[in-house]
């Protein structure tokens, strides 16, 4: 008889089924358990008790394929996730607009759910001096900025989707229009969103 006798006690989605004799090297009980997802396995008593393992290993698979989700075209309360920007070290980074202020920024699945903006939020006070300062006819530019590599302002490429995507300025903020493989089609978005939003 083992000294805890953990016998159809529930940890996790582990069922322990009951000491079948099976030891670890050091002569620790592996419980035989029984997973939610209907699978067979030994764990350590140790482990179930102090909550290392809580499956079979499936529960660490769905938090995986949650972490790698495809979030394109999808919004949070405080951010548009616009699409995948790139992976680094088993990180997924996306490309996302701030709601609170139009700014597109780059950020980590977990940071899109824990974080309530770009940083503006933080900066309000120097964006608001900034804002009553700048001239609003300036953000109606068409004259392409330094970092744009395109020659038309508001269209960028995208390297990890290969696609151009257009954006504009309206109310101080930036609003996607929409990506196309096509160079001349992703201008004709910007163009036409020109049209609509500044009568150009």
């Amino acid at each position: 008889m083992v000294k805890d006798d953990l016998k159809n006690q529930r940890f996790g989605r582990l069922i322990v089924l009951g000491d079948v004799g099976k030891r670890t090297g050091r002569g620790r009980v592996l419980w035989h358990c029984l997973c939610e997802c209907g699978t067979v396995t030994f764990v350590r008593g140790d482990h179930l008790k102090n909550g290392k393992i809580s499956s079979c290993g499936c529960l660490n698979e769905e938090k995986k394929h949650e972490r790698f989700k495809d979030l394109s075209n999808t919004e949070t309360d405080n951010f548009k996730i616009i699409d995948r920007a790139y992976s680094k070290n088993q990180r997924v980074y996306w490309n996302c607009i701030c709601k609170n202020c139009g700014n597109r920024v780059e950020l980590q699945s977990n940071q899109i759910d824990r974080y309530l903006s770009c940083g503006c939020k933080q900066n309000r006070s120097t964006k608001e001096r900034m804002a009553e300062i700048r001239d609003p006819e300036s953000l109606k530019s068409t004259k392409p900025t330094a970092k744009n590599t395109t020659g038309v302002r508001g269209v960028y490429f995208n390297k990890k989707r290969e696609s151009y995507q257009a954006f504009i300025n309206v109310d101080k903020k930036e609003k996607y229009l929409g990506s196309s493989k096509d160079f001349r089609k992703a201008v004709a978005l910007r163009k036409e969103a020109e049209k609509e939003f500044w009568n150009i």
